[in-house]
């Protein structure tokens, strides 16, 4: 289990006791937005990381643009940069459109950008 899955766990069992012990729910939903949010970072950073297997220039890519050598932690990094530049403009929320958006894709198009 990975630092990631960690927080994600924990954020999880916070959740869990704020709803037992019946805590604000603004106080609630704010702990369900990050949730959501750091769980579709981690699967958009998981799923990027293990598409290297059907395209290698994806390494190649993340380097050249600064995240260094294709470890989940720099896959991560880049997700979650490229997340905070995402459009804010269109009502919904920051898990939703991380789940939107194909960050292998993202980084491929570098690639093409320097042939």
């Amino acid at each position: 289990m990975d630092e990631y899955q960690l927080e994600i766990q924990s954020l999880r069992r916070t959740l869990a006791r704020l709803r037992e012990e019946e805590a604000d729910p603004a106080l609630i939903e704010e702990y369900e937005t990050e949730y959501r949010n750091l769980s579709s970072l981690y699967k958009a950073a998981t799923d990027t990381f293990d598409a290297d297997r059907s395209e290698p220039r994806l390494a190649d890519a993340l380097a050249s643009l600064g995240f260094g050598g294709w470890t989940l932690s720099n896959v991560y990094s880049f997700v979650y940069d490229a997340s905070m530049e995402l459009p804010v403009d269109d009502g919904r929320e920051l898990a939703r459109r991380i789940d939107e958006t194909d960050y292998a894709a993202s980084l491929l198009a570098v690639v093409e950008a320097e042939d």
